[in-house]
């Protein structure tokens, strides 16, 4: 198996089920398998804040934070 390699990125899902609507957030990481784009699941992240996963995405992207 090739090692997987890539960045990490926030994905986030919207699905409707009646009148609910439900956001799930993945932390996923991207790579190529014999020409193929696969994604591997590394986290949920719905469980989190929306703010916090905002500064998650933000931090992925290259930002960086001063406290």
């Amino acid at each position: 198996m090739p090692a997987r390699t890539g960045t990490a990125h926030v994905v986030t899902t919207t699905r409707k089920y009646k009148d609910q609507v439900y956001h799930t957030h993945l932390l996923r990481r991207s790579y190529r398998e014999d020409g193929v784009v696969k994604n591997e699941t590394l986290g949920n992240l719905s469980h989190l804040p929306e703010a916090l996963i905002e500064i998650i995405r933000r931090s992925l992207k290259g930002e960086t934070f001063v406290p």
